[in-house]
């Protein structure tokens, strides 16, 4: 499902496939400047034989935007436990209530592109990782797998190494018998790009820091000879896929480190004599180590110590400095992609962060046109939200169910949490799309709701946000049996954010969804 739905989207169109029911859904891109008032890097030191040095200040450090140096304006050293008061987190809501900050570790099995033999020898590593811990893990961490068909939450955040052990073992890994089929390429790209923009979209609402942590081999690379031999307006359109994933990443502060159980080691993207990029950090071929590298982590390949390197990626993710400056110049059309590099003064020392930023930006289309024909991008949020287990919380939201008539139920969010324009004096709107499904306790869908609610009020007394800042939208849905599940999603179309929950109807460990990836 996941690789039909981002077919429709971001490669159907590419590929000339016609896959799902948002073909004709795309419309013309547009494109906005915009500027960065404050560029935020995480930085991991590490010097000679690849150990973590944390005792850095920060003039210690050089930062170059297109070779030219920048003023550091605020310096952190982000080691510690994942709270000072190392408190239990068990769910992505008691992350964002206790520890909103903290940064947390997002550990992927990929079974998309991965051999049998090597997802065995993942779930080996990991495991023998895991249990090198204490109990209680450095830092909130969620365990997900993903293959062609969908995005699999096994563990939602914890710091209990039980609950991640226990998730793993529950988990029965589907036999990938595509892995070697050239016809089986597209889904492959489709499922991994969906799940990358999954994990972005779902965190972005946390602002600490994420380590994604992806074991397997990823989407397989194009190179450039073949890149050459597409139509001009498909490798534009290839690359514009790429970018806004990568942005997407960055922009929900996630950097990516992946582990190839068994591949070989790739070309090294290519540098000038000063060490920095040429262009964007694609050039001509687009592969997923480019894409790790992009958001500032590393990709490992054909090593026997896959515990090692998934500690030492954790590791990044605990043990960092967080820099930031406000760049001199941003707009220049003629270099659209912004590097950067860190520079350390040490030469023995040396600077992992994410390569750079986009200055263009495509804008979102209007949820619907004159026609009332759904966008692209609405139906491709909106399936992927639906079709997860995930909390999203760009959106901040509460559920409440109506214990005098089950079906109804209210969603409860913050109106400071969602853009409004003026409509006239004293008025503003926004607009919301929310999507209400429900399913049995096997994952199939029984009942489905959507709809484009236009929200006005009147200004408050500063004449610049509603009056009022509570927000109640208001829905039904059957939950008789046999609806186990209900999934709620609500996505900000003036800017894309989404928020999504589910309520349960039945003992949540009764169910057999293999949106939980359990047996």
């Amino acid at each position: 499902m996941i690789a039909r739905i981002l077919s429709c989207f971001l490669i159907a169109a590419f590929f000339t496939a016609t896959l799902a029911s948002a073909q004709d859904l795309q419309s013309p891109a547009e494109t906005l400047h915009i500027t960065a008032p404050l560029v935020l890097l995480d930085v991991v030191v590490t010097d000679d034989k690849g150990a973590i040095v944390n005792n850095l200040s920060k003039d210690d450090f050089l930062v170059y935007e297109n070779k030219s140096q920048q003023t550091i304006q605020s310096f952190e050293h982000q080691q510690s436990l994942s709270s000072q008061a190392n408190l239990p987190i068990s769910s992505t809501a008691e992350l964002d209530r206790q520890e909103p900050n903290a940064p947390v570790s997002i550990i992927v099995l990929d079974e998309i592109n991965t051999l049998f033999e090597d997802e065995a020898f993942a779930r080996y590593s990991l495991k023998k990782y895991l249990n090198t811990q204490s109990d209680t893990l450095l830092q909130p961490t969620m365990l997900v797998a993903v293959n062609l068909e969908r995005f699999m939450v096994l563990r939602d955040y914890t710091t209990s190494k039980k609950e991640i052990l226990s998730a793993l073992d529950h988990h029965l890994v589907e036999f990938p018998w595509h892995a070697k089929a050239a016809s089986w390429k597209l889904p492959q790209y489709a499922a991994a790009f969906a799940s990358l923009m999954e994990v972005a979209q779902a965190t972005a609402g946390h602002p600490g820091h994420k380590n994604m942590i992806w074991v397997g081999r990823g989407f397989p690379a194009i190179n450039e000879t073949v890149m050459q031999s597409l139509p001009v307006e498909t490798q534009d359109a290839i690359h514009s896929s790429i970018d806004l994933c990568t942005n997407a990443l960055r922009d929900a502060r996630v950097t990516m480190y992946t582990i190839d159980p068994a591949g070989i080691n790739p070309a090294p993207i290519p540098t000038d004599e000063n060490g920095f990029l040429a262009d964007d950090p694609f050039g001509g071929n687009v592969d997923f180590e480019a894409m790790a590298q992009a958001t500032g982590g590393k990709s490992y390949h054909g090593r026997n110590d896959v515990d090692h390197l998934i500690d030492g990626s954790v590791q990044a993710g605990i043990d960092f400095y967080t820099l930031s400056y406000v760049p001199a110049q941003v707009n220049d059309a003629a270099k659209p992609f912004r590097n950067i590099r860190v520079v350390m003064k040490n030469p023995a020392l040396h600077a992992t962060t994410r390569e750079g930023y986009f200055t263009q930006k495509a804008a979102l289309e209007p949820a619907e046109d004159a026609k009332g024909n759904l966008s692209s991008r609405l139906v491709f949020d909106l399936s992927i939200a639906g079709s997860s287990m995930m909390v999203y919380d760009s959106l901040p939201m509460t559920i409440e169910r109506d214990p005098a008539a089950p079906d109804n139920f209210r969603i409860h969010i913050q109106a400071s949490d969602i853009p409004w324009q003026s409509a006239g004096p004293q008025q503003v709107t926004s607009e919301l799309t929310l999507l209400v499904e429900s399913f049995d306790k096997k994952g199939k869908i029984l009942n489905r709701s959507a709809r484009i609610q236009h929200l006005q009020s009147k200004t408050n007394a500063a004449g610049t946000a509603p009056q009022s800042n509570a927000l109640i939208l208001a829905t039904t849905i059957p939950t008789q049996p046999p609806a186990a599940r209900i999934r709620f999603v609500v996505r900000v179309n003036a800017n894309g954010k989404l928020g999504a929950d589910n309520v349960f109807l039945i003992d949540r460990k009764t169910l057999s969804d293999p949106t939980f990836g359990a047996r």
